[in-house]
């Protein structure tokens, strides 16, 4: 009984968790910083500042047909794909054969709006791959390169 009870009380709070990283397809544009984990700068180490981000994405429009990116690696707006699962919202941006894959896995912090409880801070995860398979399964194929993908977290453009 006790065992039925916790797996009840994990669902619940993965559900929750889920509903708090859906809150991205609602909030319009999003601002990424990504800092590649495999990169260490020995000025960044002695001070007490954060690292500097490596990789700066506004995604635009998210929750809408046609969303963008604008990255400070390539210029200009690119098309999106928005994949939402159960366990994360998935930004995939095709440059030829390859991905940039940008998964928003779990809310680090909310603030109340309007009566409501909203997060306005993701954790991130993203990678830059050649597994067309992001499409069909964005879950599985973010799991398979957990050892090189990068970190970092995105915040709502508009918070109010």
């Amino acid at each position: 009984m006790k065992r039925l009870v916790a797996i009840l009380l994990a669902l619940g709070v993965a559900s929750a968790v889920a509903e708090e990283v859906h809150d991205a397809l609602e909030v319009g544009d999003l601002i990424c910083e990504i800092r590649h984990g495999f990169r260490r700068d020995l000025f960044a180490d002695l001070s007490r500042d954060p690292p500097a981000a490596d990789l700066m994405l506004v995604y635009e429009s998210v929750g809408a047909p046609s969303p963008r990116v604008v990255s400070t690696q390539r210029p200009g707006r690119h098309p999106v794909e928005v994949r939402a699962t159960a366990n994360a919202v998935h930004l995939i941006e095709p440059i030829g054969p390859s991905l940039r894959h940008t998964a928003l896995t779990r809310c680090l912090q909310t603030k109340w709006k309007d009566g409501y409880e909203v997060c306005v801070r993701f954790a991130a995860r993203h990678a830059w791959h050649f597994d067309t398979g992001a499409y069909a399964d964005p879950d599985a194929a973010l799991a398979r390169l957990a050892g090189s993908a990068s970190s970092g977290v995105c915040e709502p453009w508009t918070v109010d």
